[in-house]
């Protein structure tokens, strides 16, 4: 299976010019485990099935990746796990806690070890960093190497910070992918200058990602696929599903959005016409 150790080791160099420099906050946590043990006694429930909901701008208590701050998201992995720290969360910039009421820049690095996996496992390893309404009192917005997301002020107040969030995502991965042997987070709020620099190595990952799914980009911006098989190609799934999302915004209906607007107050939508 094709890797991401230069991106990898591309991660390590920004790590260690940040710690030299010391000019933003660096925080770690050291949290291994199965993810039995990376979910006792986190600050907010995690819930295996995702379950959605909206929050509201005025029960926002920080704001992260803001398209006007800036974010990168991307998701690495390699056969020698050894290159991955495994339950190690960083921190570089302003935890939750520390960011009440502002918008911050946001990047959020996966790495992740495991010599088991096979190339039509990088579609679903990609998906599985998006959480998914998954943890309470977090919103998540994806677009391509992008990550723009909410954190409420009910879940600031149990204790949500960036360890959290992490132990929730390490949990995720290795539910739904047992094989893996190590899985390292690293999140970044420090300026928009690092989260650009960041945005420049997931940029070099997704081309390999597409190389790897057999897509390649137009001029015009669209992707058109050189798989002649469907029923052999790693995307089958991503394709059927943009198919049935598709039908879905055709008929026109929402259903079940939870509206969070405040700890004593919680509203459930039925369905609703876009």
């Amino acid at each position: 299976m094709a890797h991401f150790d230069e991106q990898i080791l591309a991660v390590r160099s920004f790590l260690k010019a940040r710690s030299r420099a010391g000019s933003a906050p660096l925080g770690t946590a050291r949290c291994p485990g199965s993810a039995e043990e990376l979910l006792r006694g986190l600050a907010v429930p995690f819930s295996a099935a995702p379950r959605p909901f909206v929050i509201l701008k005025e029960e926002t208590f920080v704001e992260l990746g803001n398209p006007i701050q800036g974010s990168a998201s991307m998701v690495l992995w390699t056969p020698q796990a050894e290159l991955v720290h495994d339950g190690v969360v960083t921190w570089i910039g302003p935890d939750i806690p520390e960011a009440a009421g502002q918008s911050l820049p946001f990047g959020q690095v996966i790495l992740v070890g495991a010599s088991r996996l096979e190339e039509k496992d990088l579609p679903r390893l990609e998906r599985a960093s998006d959480l998914s309404h998954r943890l309470e009192g977090y919103m998540i917005r994806h677009l391509p190497r992008k990550l723009w997301s909410r954190v409420s002020r009910d879940s600031a107040a149990k204790g949500f910070r960036f360890e959290t969030l992490g132990r929730a995502l390490m949990a995720h991965y290795k539910m739904q992918f047992p094989v893996l042997e190590a899985v390292e987070i690293l999140f970044v709020t420090s300026s928009q200058a690092d989260v650009e620099e960041l945005e420049t190595i997931a940029r070099e990952a997704q081309g390999k990602s597409l190389s790897i799914r057999k897509l390649t980009r137009s001029q015009d911006g669209t992707y058109e696929c050189e798989e002649l098989n469907c029923e052999t190609c790693p995307e089958k799934s991503t394709c059927d599903t943009i198919r049935d999302v598709i039908v879905i915004r055709k008929k026109g209906k929402i259903t079940g959005i939870q509206v969070i607007r405040g700890p004593a107050e919680t509203q459930t939508a039925g369905s609703n016409e876009a």
